[in-house]
């Protein structure tokens, strides 16, 4: 019989603490993230914890020019009551080095470079941790410079 792991108190107390977890299947050896009690390619629910790496490979994100006024303008978000900080981003698409898709934020695209890094997609984004508004962490992600 399956018995239930405590995994959001268990992945937020990671991020506290600095790691990135996520669930890979013993069966198939897909990574979960975030982590659910099964897995999403077989259905299993032989999972172990794993660490993830920190880094990932964007493939899409959405930027709209001249939106750093605030709000949601189609993809770009200023002042999101969610985040603790105010900085600007916009969503992405992509994948982790251990292969699990995700969308997720995406912070470093300005008006300034946002040509040259749509010009070079896939580009490499490293994960960091998203302070939230009620005292918890959340992972975005970052472009390199």
């Amino acid at each position: 019989m399956y018995k239930p792991q405590p995994i959001l108190k268990k992945y937020y107390d990671s991020l506290e603490e600095g790691n990135v977890l996520a669930m890979k299947c013993k069966d198939c050896k897909d990574v979960v993230w975030p982590p659910l009690p099964t897995c999403q390619k077989c259905f299993s629910t032989a999972m172990d914890w794993i660490e993830l790496g920190g880094e990932a490979i964007i493939e899409e994100f959405n930027f709209e020019r001249g939106s750093t006024s605030g709000g949601a303008t189609g993809g770009f978000f200023k002042g999101n009551p969610f985040f603790a900080d105010d900085e600007p981003f916009c969503l992405c698409t992509g994948r982790l080095r251990e292969g699990t898709a995700f969308n997720g934020a995406l912070f470093g695209v300005n008006d300034e470079n946002v040509d040259e890094l749509l010009s070079k997609l896939p580009i490499t984004a490293k994960m960091e941790f998203i302070q939230l508004e009620g005292g918890f962490k959340s992972v975005g992600f970052r472009i390199q410079d």
